[in-house]
């Protein structure tokens, strides 16, 4: 448990440059005496920044009946994101796997998921790579965990050890229009024993290039990194380049 103020002076040492934030949290180390996410909430927004636009991933991965709701398939990244989904954000892009809540003043620059895989051409999450001015932050994770755009960067490359899968789903949109769409995922090959990303290697790499900065908590060692999406996703398009199962190797 940390006190609400060392928790707002940890979280304004945290400078970030960037217009747009996304967030990927395991807020458990986050705790306060009186604790409330709507609490927690309102001291990120203030102290990473009334001025950002924010971006949490809202990830669906239990589909029931084969339909993704818009308005009621609940994120399953966490109760932050799916706080920010149902009580702040005024946006949802359309992916019933990798969908993303935006909320913030230029939360209409972002542009809608105009692709059928997750990470492809004209997705949601290609332009949160290829801009600038996007900050990714994990709260108490690693790359593991907090590097969902680094997907991006493995699609872009084509790497072999992933496939696309096809997910046939009925979507209910905003206005609770019904319209059925096949959507693909490069998803990990079935056909290789054991595959797994090892994102531990990458992390250290990007460390060492001062790629990801660290701010640990002393009075509970929670840990939150930062990183620019796009610094990133070039390196490791690089890496992948040089060494196309650079994400795989132990």
């Amino acid at each position: 448990m940390v006190s609400i103020k060392y928790l707002i002076k940890q979280l304004k040492n945290i400078k970030i440059k960037e217009k747009y934030i996304i967030i990927h949290s395991d807020v458990t180390g986050l705790v306060f005496k009186n604790f409330s996410i709507e609490l927690l909430w309102e001291i990120i927004f203030e102290c990473l920044g009334k001025d950002k636009t924010y971006i949490f991933p809202t990830f669906t991965f239990t589909i029931k009946n084969k339909t993704w709701d818009y308005n009621l398939s609940k994120s399953e990244c966490g109760i932050l994101s799916e706080y920010f989904r149902k009580n702040i954000a005024t946006r949802r892009t359309v992916h019933p796997l990798h969908s993303v809540a935006i909320f913030g003043k230029n939360s209409f620059k972002i542009p809608e998921h105009n692709s059928k895989s997750s990470f492809g051409e004209g997705s949601t999450w290609e332009w949160l790579c290829s801009s600038r001015e996007v900050c990714n932050l994990g709260l108490g994770l690693n790359l593991h965990g907090a590097g969902t755009f680094c997907h991006y960067s493995e699609e872009k490359s084509r790497v072999e050890y992933r496939k696309y899968k096809k997910i046939d789903v009925n979507i209910i949109r905003k206005n609770k229009n019904i319209i059925k769409k096949n959507f693909l995922y490069f998803a990990r090959s079935s056909k290789i024993k054991n595959l797994k990303n090892y994102w531990n290697g990458c992390e250290k790499d990007l460390l060492k290039n001062n790629l990801i900065e660290q701010f640990i908590f002393t009075e509970n060692n929670y840990k939150i990194i930062k990183m620019n999406t796009f610094q990133v996703t070039n390196f490791i398009l690089e890496k992948l380049e040089n060494d196309p199962e650079y994400l795989i190797r132990a």
